[in-house]
Order: C-alpha cells, then structure tokens, then sequence
C-alpha cells in the first residue's frame, strides 16, 4: 500500500481509540469534540485531497458511515468501561475469605 492510505488507515484507528476512550471513561462532550473533529477531518480530506462536491452523496454517505462507526467505537467503550466498574466493585477486599 502507499503511504498515504496507511497514513490515512492509522488516522482512522486513532480516531477509533479515541471515540472508545471518550466512552470507557464517560466523557460525552470529549466524544461530540473528537467526532467533530474526525469528521471535518473526513470532509478537508474529500474535498482538498479528492477534488469531490462537499454535499454529493457520497460524501454524505462517507460523513454518515464515519458518524455510525464512531458511534460504534463509544458505544463499545461505554460497555468496556461498565464491565470494568462492575469487575472493581465485585473484588473481594476482605483478607479473611
């Protein structure tokens, strides 16, 4: 692959994490914030990079895959972080038992 499908792919995952960070600790505003950011990354990417229309519908469609996907990606760290909570409240702390 070229580097710049690469450089773009390591984006993404880091933006992925990012969006689970956001979730695994609870952080809705810092979530909306990456999201934004992500997002008008996606856009100065399609319209600089690929020359496409700003409202065409795939851009649309690209914008709308990149909103479910990191969705996704707070949703699954809100789940990680409950099964977390739940895991340090279930520790037995008592020395005896």
């Amino acid at each position: 692959m070229s580097g710049s499908i690469d450089t773009l792919i390591g984006l993404f995952a880091f933006w992925m994490a990012a969006c689970c960070y956001c979730g695994l600790y609870g952080r809705f505003v810092g979530f909306l914030a990456v999201l934004f950011a992500g997002l008008m990354a996606n856009m100065f990417w399609m319209v600089f990079g690929l020359k496409a229309d700003a409202f065409g519908l795939m851009a649309i469609n690209v914008q709308g895959a990149g909103i479910l996907c990191a969705l996704c990606a707070y949703l699954l760290g809100c789940f990680a972080g409950r099964i977390r909570r739940a895991w340090n409240e279930s520790a037995i702390t008592d020395p005896e038992v």
